[in-house]
């Protein structure tokens, strides 16, 4: 009797399981940021001194952002973008091999300021190499545009020759 008793349970519980089957559920959010990849084109200008004359006296030398090169930063909206850049040795090197003389180099500092979503040299605010600016909305599409000039300082025995040397500017988000 035990073991029909036992039997009797055993096929009970497997045929409720079966007639009452449970399941639960929940929800969970999804989402995704699309955002504009990030470019810098460079638009005109250059960064060039023109020709200098060696007095044999110390000099500084400078040349204006408005003077010098622009580039337009374009983005996400609203997002911010970190601007760095670097002093650049520039050399005359390459005139020395072709005319002869002493090799020397000079060291060319940037000063790089945006105007905001301006294409126009207007309202300029200083850019510190590092610090994060803000890209102003237009149209859709996040704008900086940032002009670079700069300083050389020519030393009193300063070689003759052309100088040349690259320029790196980095924009990331």
């Amino acid at each position: 009797m035990k073991l029909k008793l036992l039997s009797i349970c055993i096929l009970a519980i497997i045929l409720t399981r079966d007639v009452f089957p449970q399941t639960v559920s929940t929800t969970g959010n999804a989402s995704v940021n699309l955002i504009r990849p990030l470019s810098i084109t460079s638009l005109s200008g250059e960064i060039n001194f023109g020709e200098i004359i060696l007095t044999g006296a110390p000099t500084v030398q400078t040349l204006s952002p408005q003077q010098g090169r622009v580039f337009r930063v374009e983005g996400q909206p609203s997002r911010f973008t970190t601007v760095t850049f670097n002093s650049v040795n520039l050399s005359n090197s390459v005139w020395v091999i072709t005319n002869g003389g002493s090799i020397g180099s000079l060291v060319f500092t940037p000063l790089v300021v945006h105007t905001a979503a301006s294409a126009s040299y207007e309202n300029p605010v200083i850019v510190v190499s590092g610090n994060s600016y803000s890209l102003v909305s237009s149209a859709g599409t996040g704008l900086l545009y940032l002009w670079v000039g700069g300083n050389i300082n020519i030393a009193s025995s300063q070689p003759q020759g052309d100088y040349t040397g690259t320029f790196n500017i980095t924009v990331s988000y």
